[in-house]
Protein backbone atom coordinates (compact mmCIF):
# COMPACT_ATOMS: atom_id res chain seq x y z
CA UNK A 1 0.00 0.00 0.00
CA UNK A 2 1.40 3.38 -1.04
CA UNK A 3 1.80 6.02 1.66
CA UNK A 4 1.05 9.73 1.14
CA UNK A 5 4.36 11.62 0.87
CA UNK A 6 3.58 14.98 2.53
CA UNK A 7 7.14 16.26 2.10
CA UNK A 8 7.04 15.56 -1.65
CA UNK A 9 3.65 17.30 -1.92
CA UNK A 10 5.07 20.36 -0.16
CA UNK A 11 8.14 20.47 -2.43
CA UNK A 12 5.92 20.29 -5.52
CA UNK A 13 3.50 22.89 -4.14
CA UNK A 14 6.38 25.32 -3.41
CA UNK A 15 7.84 24.75 -6.88
CA UNK A 16 4.56 25.57 -8.64
CA UNK A 17 4.02 28.62 -6.39
CA UNK A 18 7.50 29.93 -7.15
CA UNK A 19 6.97 29.47 -10.91
CA UNK A 20 3.80 31.61 -10.68
CA UNK A 21 5.38 34.28 -8.43
CA UNK A 22 3.26 33.12 -5.49
CA UNK A 23 4.28 31.89 -2.08
CA UNK A 24 3.07 28.73 -0.42
CA UNK A 25 1.54 30.00 2.82
CA UNK A 26 0.42 26.66 4.22
CA UNK A 27 -0.35 23.08 3.27
CA UNK A 28 -2.53 20.62 5.14
CA UNK A 29 -3.01 16.95 4.35
CA UNK A 30 -6.00 15.55 6.24
CA UNK A 31 -7.99 12.34 6.18
CA UNK A 32 -11.72 12.89 6.39
CA UNK A 33 -13.44 9.54 6.40
CA UNK A 34 -12.20 7.54 3.42
CA UNK A 35 -10.99 10.65 1.56
CA UNK A 36 -7.69 12.50 1.66
CA UNK A 37 -8.02 16.29 1.51
CA UNK A 38 -5.11 18.47 0.37
CA UNK A 39 -5.64 22.05 1.49
CA UNK A 40 -3.21 24.44 -0.13
CA UNK A 41 -3.02 28.14 0.73
CA UNK A 42 -1.11 30.46 -1.59
CA UNK A 43 -0.42 34.16 -1.25
CA UNK A 44 1.59 37.03 -2.69
CA UNK A 45 2.32 40.59 -1.70
CA UNK A 46 -0.88 42.51 -2.39
CA UNK A 47 -3.00 39.34 -2.37
CA UNK A 48 -4.09 36.78 -4.93
CA UNK A 49 -6.99 36.85 -7.37
CA UNK A 50 -9.19 33.99 -8.53
CA UNK A 51 -7.28 33.52 -11.79
CA UNK A 52 -4.05 33.01 -9.76
CA UNK A 53 -5.75 30.28 -7.75
CA UNK A 54 -7.22 28.63 -10.87
CA UNK A 55 -3.85 28.56 -12.64
CA UNK A 56 -2.07 27.29 -9.54
CA UNK A 57 -4.68 24.58 -8.98
CA UNK A 58 -4.47 23.30 -12.57
CA UNK A 59 -0.66 23.20 -12.57
CA UNK A 60 -0.30 21.58 -9.16
CA UNK A 61 -3.05 19.05 -9.96
CA UNK A 62 -1.32 18.02 -13.19
CA UNK A 63 2.04 17.69 -11.41
CA UNK A 64 0.52 15.61 -8.60
CA UNK A 65 -1.08 13.31 -11.20
CA UNK A 66 2.33 12.70 -12.78
CA UNK A 67 4.40 12.43 -9.57
CA UNK A 68 1.67 10.51 -7.66
CA UNK A 69 2.71 11.33 -4.04
CA UNK A 70 -0.83 10.72 -2.70
CA UNK A 71 -2.00 7.26 -1.68
CA UNK A 72 -5.31 6.78 -3.49
CA UNK A 73 -7.98 9.29 -4.40
CA UNK A 74 -7.85 12.80 -2.99
CA UNK A 75 -9.61 16.15 -3.14
CA UNK A 76 -7.49 19.29 -3.52
CA UNK A 77 -8.68 22.64 -2.22
CA UNK A 78 -6.65 25.72 -3.16
CA UNK A 79 -7.35 29.16 -1.70
CA UNK A 80 -5.82 32.28 -0.27
CA UNK A 81 -5.23 32.26 3.50
CA UNK A 82 -7.73 35.14 3.85
CA UNK A 83 -7.57 38.26 6.01
CA UNK A 84 -8.22 36.39 9.26
CA UNK A 85 -5.61 33.82 8.29
CA UNK A 86 -4.72 30.98 10.58
CA UNK A 87 -1.23 31.17 12.06
CA UNK A 88 0.41 27.76 12.52
CA UNK A 89 4.13 28.04 11.88
CA UNK A 90 6.81 30.21 13.51
CA UNK A 91 7.27 32.08 10.21
CA UNK A 92 3.53 32.94 10.17
CA UNK A 93 3.88 34.54 13.60
CA UNK A 94 7.13 36.32 12.70
CA UNK A 95 5.48 37.87 9.62
CA UNK A 96 2.54 39.07 11.75
CA UNK A 97 4.37 41.04 14.45
CA UNK A 98 2.53 44.27 15.16
CA UNK A 99 -0.82 42.83 14.04
CA UNK A 100 -3.83 41.97 16.21
CA UNK A 101 -4.17 38.23 16.89
CA UNK A 102 -6.55 35.86 18.63
CA UNK A 103 -4.94 32.87 20.32
CA UNK A 104 -6.80 29.93 21.85
CA UNK A 105 -4.76 28.11 24.46
CA UNK A 106 -4.72 24.33 24.87
CA UNK A 107 -5.17 24.80 28.64
CA UNK A 108 -6.53 27.90 30.41
CA UNK A 109 -3.98 30.27 31.89
CA UNK A 110 -4.93 32.76 34.61
CA UNK A 111 -8.57 31.85 33.95
CA UNK A 112 -8.28 32.63 30.22
CA UNK A 113 -8.46 30.25 27.31
CA UNK A 114 -8.50 33.04 24.66
CA UNK A 115 -6.04 35.91 24.35
CA UNK A 116 -6.71 38.78 21.95
CA UNK A 117 -4.04 41.42 21.57
CA UNK A 118 -1.16 42.69 19.48
CA UNK A 119 1.54 40.18 18.57
CA UNK A 120 4.64 41.90 19.93
CA UNK A 121 7.23 39.15 19.55
CA UNK A 122 7.99 35.77 18.03
CA UNK A 123 11.00 33.48 18.22
CA UNK A 124 11.81 29.79 17.93
CA UNK A 125 10.15 28.98 21.26
CA UNK A 126 6.90 30.94 21.22
CA UNK A 127 5.17 34.30 20.97
CA UNK A 128 4.50 37.38 23.08
CA UNK A 129 1.11 39.10 22.97
CA UNK A 130 0.52 42.60 24.32
CA UNK A 131 -2.91 42.99 25.92
CA UNK A 132 -3.23 46.54 27.22
CA UNK A 133 -0.31 47.02 29.61
CA UNK A 134 0.16 43.28 30.15
CA UNK A 135 2.26 40.93 28.07
CA UNK A 136 1.63 37.21 27.71
CA UNK A 137 4.42 34.83 26.71
CA UNK A 138 2.97 31.70 25.07
CA UNK A 139 5.12 28.74 23.98
CA UNK A 140 4.06 27.24 20.63
CA UNK A 141 3.17 23.96 22.36
CA UNK A 142 0.45 25.72 24.39
CA UNK A 143 -1.29 27.19 21.34
CA UNK A 144 -4.36 25.26 20.22
CA UNK A 145 -5.34 27.75 17.48
CA UNK A 146 -4.20 31.21 16.40
CA UNK A 147 -5.33 33.64 13.72
CA UNK A 148 -5.12 37.27 12.72
CA UNK A 149 -7.98 39.32 14.11
CA UNK A 150 -8.88 41.94 11.49
CA UNK A 151 -11.68 44.33 12.41
CA UNK A 152 -14.28 45.68 9.99
CA UNK A 153 -12.87 49.16 10.58
CA UNK A 154 -9.44 47.98 9.41
CA UNK A 155 -10.99 46.47 6.30
CA UNK A 156 -13.45 49.18 5.36
CA UNK A 157 -12.43 52.28 7.33
CA UNK A 158 -14.76 54.29 9.51
CA UNK A 159 -18.31 54.41 8.27
CA UNK A 160 -19.98 57.68 7.32
CA UNK A 161 -23.18 58.74 9.00
CA UNK A 162 -26.19 59.01 6.76
CA UNK A 163 -28.42 62.03 7.04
Amino acid sequence: MQKTDTEKIEVLAREVARDLSLSLFDLEVAREGPRIILRVFVDREGGVVLSDIETYSRRLGALLDVEDPVAGAYVMEVSSPGVNRRLRRPEHFAASIGRRVKVTLAEPREGRRHIVGVLSGSDGEGITIAVGEAGFRVPYGEIRKASLEVTQEELFGKGKKRR
